[in-house]
Formats: structure tokens, C-alpha cells, sequence
């Protein structure tokens, strides 16, 4: 098998020659940030809104980029020049940088790889079910590398029997650890949380092709309002939209996708794999 290219800090080389240093605050603290988009049959997907969210996570973060957009563009196409991964994830990831104390912020590496994906039409079709698990993520709109509580919250949802976790906390229903969550009201209408979880470029795409369709609230969304939905489904880069069968304790949705979350499938399909 072909060891895959990476860029790092603006160089193209092989992965397994690709070195960060012990000294960096990725490393010590795990402070960093990252991005990710896919490519399907070559073409990179929604690669100027993940741009724009990398630089936005990056000033969250206190982070300094020193490359211009057009410049991390160039990259990107260079690596999947080298590659030839047509269906693939693609992830920018910027670390603290080699700090001295071990805390403090310097200048930043940037590495961006690639890895082959393919699509789990299976799961997008029959749902997961998920573990309410009390938990908001701190600089929820950063895209941070920090995942240590998705990563322990993942071996309880397994061992209650759910396929992840979504977070909960004072009643309010954020997000899961790596997708959006979305129901589907008793009236019919789209509902997500509002400004305080990272704001998915699925998400995003969802929001906009609903909007021509039915009424959308971006609100707090309660337990209150997760008993009494129709439908609820996840969204992600890699999960797109993947109806909620079930959140363990509080509702049970039946198997598959619900009408709304079906028609928000197709809209999405067309929108990503046929355009």
C-alpha cells in the first residue's frame, strides 16, 4: 500500500516522515485546532466554509495562521494531487506550537493530511441511538482537538447499548461530540441548538435547504422538547444526515428515518453527491 503524502508547514512529504516535536503545546496540553472536509470523486466539499470556520477556530483559539487562504488552497490541492484519493477526509490541524514552559502560545505548526473514507450508507439509513450524557464543551465553537470527554463518554454509550452520546446540561441539549443534533417538533418544525456548539458546516448546508421547506428554530432546545419531537437525527461531514432512533431514556423514535428527516436526506444527497 502507498504510504500517503501530508503537508507539513507548507512542505509535501511522505506521512511516516512527518515529526512534531514533544515540546509542543498540542503535545504538553493538547491545545490545538483542526478542520476537516471530504472529497467525493476528487472534488473537495464546502472547502471555503471549513476554510472560513478553520480561521474563525484559530482566533478563538489565539492561534496565528501564517498562511493566507489562497496559500492553504494551493496546499490542499497539492495533496490530493499527490494522493489521487478521490473519496476522501481531509483534515488542517494547527497545533500551539513548541512552547518552553510548556504553556505558552508560539508559532504554530500546520499539518494537513488525507485518508480514504467511505460513506456508511447502512447507518445513514437505519439510525443510532444515543446516551443523554450531562456535558457542554468549552469553546464550543472553536473545533478543538481536546475530545477526551467524547472519548470517555463513547465507552458508556457502549456499554448502555447506544451507538454515541449527546450532551446535556441544565436540561438544555447541546450537540454530540463529533455531529449536530436536530429534531423534528410535534408541529413539524426543524429545531437545533442555537449559538453555543460548533457550528457545523453540515449543519449549515441542513439549516439552508430547510428553510426553503419548513419552519426552522435555532433555540435552546430542552428535554422538554426532545419528549415531544417526531424525529431526531445527527449531521455531520462523514455521518451527513443519520436519523436518532432512540435517545436511552427519554424517547424512542422507531427504527429508520422519519418523513422529514428522509426529505432533508434527499435534499442533502443532491446537494453533495449529485451536483
Amino acid at each position: 500500500m502507498q504510504i500517503p503524502y501530508v503537508i507539513f508547514n507548507g512542505t509535501l512529504i511522505p506521512e511516516n516522515e512527518a515529526k512534531l516535536g514533544i515540546t509542543d503545546l498540542a503535545v504538553v496540553r493538547g491545545y490545538g485546532i483542526f478542520d476537516y472536509f471530504k472529497s467525493v470523486q476528487g472534488k473537495p466539499i464546502f472547502i471555503e466554509d471549513n476554510i472560513d470556520r478553520f480561521y474563525h477556530s484559530a482566533r478563538l483559539m489565539d492561534l496565528p495562521v501564517n498562511y493566507s487562504r489562497l496559500e492553504l488552497k494551493k496546499m490542499i490541492d497539492q495533496l490530493m494531487q499527490a494522493n489521487n484519493m478521490p473519496d476522501s477526509g481531509i483534515k488542517i490541524l494547527l497545533t500551539g506550537g513548541y512552547s518552553s514552559d510548556g504553556y505558552t502560545i508560539t508559532e504554530p505548526n500546520l499539518i494537513i493530511s488525507q485518508h480514504p473514507i467511505t460513506r456508511d450508507n447502512t447507518t445513514e439509513e437505519q439510525g443510532i441511538k444515543l446516551l443523554p450524557f450531562e456535558y457542554h464543551r468549552p469553546f464550543s465553537q472553536a473545533k478543538s482537538i481536546d475530545y477526551v470527554m467524547g472519548i470517555q463518554a463513547l465507552k458508556v454509550a457502549k456499554k448502555e447499548g447506544a451507538n454515541d452520546v449527546i450532551y446535556v446540561q441544565n436540561g438544555l441539549i447541546s450537540e454530540c461530540p463529533r455531529a449536530n443534533f436536530f429534531l423534528i417538533s410535534s408541529e413539524g418544525k426543524l429545531l437545533t441548538a442555537d449559538d453555543d456548539v460548533l457550528q457545523g458546516i453540515t449543519r449549515m448546508k441542513i439549516l439552508e435547504l430547510a428553510k426553503e421547506k419548513i419552519e426552522v428554530e435555532i433555540r435552546d432546545i430542552t428535554l422538554e422538547d426532545l419528549k415531544n419531537a417526531r424525529e431526531a437525527f445527527i449531521s455531520s461531514t462523514t455521518k451527513n444526515i443519520t436519523p436518532v432512533t432512540a435517545v436511552l431514556g427519554y424517547k424512542d423514535f422507531g427504527p429508520g428515518a422519519g418523513m422529514v428527516t428522509r426529505r432533508l436526506q434527499q435534499l442533502l444527497e443532491e446537494l453533495i453527491y449529485n451536483s
